[in-house]
């Protein structure tokens, strides 16, 4: 049985502040906040956030877990990579410009899961700006991840693994917002943070990679629904 109840799973680049800011704000407004794990996924040649997160793990000990990339990995892979690695049957997907502004996040969270036996549900906060149009980031139990193979499948090299998300969760009824938790995207595109390297990367991805295509492409649907088909078998398999 896992200490935590929750792992934050955040891959994260160039941003040792932001990283820090988002999992301090995370169990300062947490309810068990020695329930919590941070699974961080770091490149290998970040040295600024690996010595940050040398840091964190003096001060938090085994509450912070660190993958060290190697290699190229697609960006849609990244929090794969972490659920793989992460401790707890819940777990929250999380990015490195976020700030947890809401007490008892951690308690709502759960709440939601213990409404449904087989735990497929993808709960997700407001994000300070979507609301419940779109959960940008948000809460999932180990069964969505162990039944598709994944959190959203590698084929985004930026954005639009939340538009997945949100399409598969409400094709089967469980996409369920929290509208009184506060989990702010600090998202540069609102004016909320700076062009910083981290985003302009990103940036250069959006306008290499026709991601918009990919999301909108027949073999996308294909993958789609047969996600929406899994997940509506567990369901009812776990009545």
């Amino acid at each position: 049985m896992s200490l935590f109840d929750i792992s934050i799973l955040c891959p994260t680049k160039y941003r040792p502040e932001g990283l820090e800011k988002m999992w301090e704000s995370a169990i300062n407004t947490a309810d068990s906040p020695d329930s919590l794990e941070l699974v961080v996924y770091v490149e290998h040649y970040d040295t600024e956030t690996l010595n940050k997160l040398e840091e964190l793990e003096q001060k938090y000990g085994s509450q912070i877990l660190k993958i060290i990339g190697q290699e190229e990995v697609i960006y849609s892979s990244l929090h794969n990579i972490c659920c793989e690695n992460s401790s707890a049957d819940l777990f929250f997907c999380a990015a490195d410009d976020l700030v947890f502004r809401s007490q008892g996040w951690d308690s709502s969270a759960k709440e939601v899961f213990q409404e449904y036996n087989d735990n497929i549900v993808y709960a997700y906060p407001n994000d300070g700006h979507w609301g419940s149009e779109l959960g940008t980031h948000g809460v999932f139990h180990k069964n969505w991840y162990n039944t598709l193979g994944y959190i959203a499948p590698a084929i985004f090299t930026v954005d639009y693994s939340d538009n997945y998300i949100m399409d598969v969760s409400r094709a089967i009824g469980r996409a369920i917002y929290i509208p009184h938790i506060l989990v702010e995207h600090m998202h540069w595109t609102f004016g909320k943070s700076e062009f910083d390297k981290t985003a302009q990367e990103a940036h250069s991805r959006r306008a290499s990679t026709n991601n918009g295509g990919i999301y909108q492409s027949y073999e996308t649907k294909q993958i789609q629904n047969q996600d929406i088909e899994k997940l509506k078998t567990f369901i009812e398999l776990n009545r």
